[in-house]
């Protein structure tokens, strides 16, 4: 996670990196990622941890915070589909209610059965809602100023051609939308269109978009403001 997120991997490390992950730690029949091997026996030299039996908590137990954050990195050096993947592993084992015996939510770990364990114990919501404003739809601030580059898959597409987001910037109310009419995914569109409450903005055909600060304080504040994104 960290040297891919730091950007100490280079690009041909990060599809190596990839590649172990799949062969030594994505679980085929529960569909997630476990936080490391078995060892077949206590490591002790490793740490407290490593006295849990395999499966559980920070012994190879699917380790939510530490997959949140693999997605995030994932998404911040471009490797989206791969982002998606692994963001989405979470919330699928979380709504297998049958195997994971909670109500949907976001708890620390799944253990081996797909079981959901410690739901007041988890730092993975603020990562996991970071993940998703600030990479999957891309909206964050820039120097001051409102800096949007989503980075949606095909495949959130599915069943509608619009996705959209409601954020707080600057203290006015926004709400984005996305719309996809040909449901590429990232890396084949640009952003084609914008315009916010009805009116066109001023923009080059871009992956990204950045809107001044002093734009967005002009809105009003008592209301909702409509952002629309045309993704082509």
């Amino acid at each position: 996670v960290f040297p891919i997120m730091s950007e100490v991997a280079e690009e041909w490390q990060i599809k190596d990196i990839l590649q172990s992950v799949e062969k030594y730690l994505f679980d085929r029949k529960l569909k997630g990622f476990h936080l490391n091997t078995d060892f077949g026996e206590e490591q002790h030299n490793l740490g407290r941890a490593f006295s849990f039996v395999y499966g559980d908590k920070e012994n190879g137990a699917f380790f939510n915070h530490m997959i949140v954050m693999f997605s995030y990195a994932l998404y911040k050096r471009g490797f989206v589909k791969d982002g998606w993947r692994v963001l989405s592993s979470i919330y699928n084992m979380a709504i297998d209610t049958e195997k994971s015996k909670i109500y949907p939510c976001l708890p620390e770990y799944f253990n081996l059965e797909g079981r959901g364990l410690y739901m007041y114990l988890t730092g993975s919501a603020s990562w996991f809602v970071l993940t998703v404003v600030t990479e999957v739809f891309g909206v964050k601030g820039k120097n001051g100023d409102l800096f949007i580059e989503p980075k949606l898959c095909a495949e959130q597409f599915k069943h509608s051609s619009n996705i959209s987001i409601n954020r707080i910037f600057a203290g006015r109310n926004l709400n984005i939308n996305f719309s996809n009419p040909k449901k590429l995914g990232y890396g084949r569109f640009k952003i084609i269109k914008a315009s916010l409450n009805a009116q066109d903005l001023a923009l080059k055909e871009s992956p990204r978009i950045v809107i001044d600060r002093k734009t967005i304080i002009k809105l009003p504040s008592d209301k909702i403001n409509t952002l629309d994104i045309i993704l082509g």
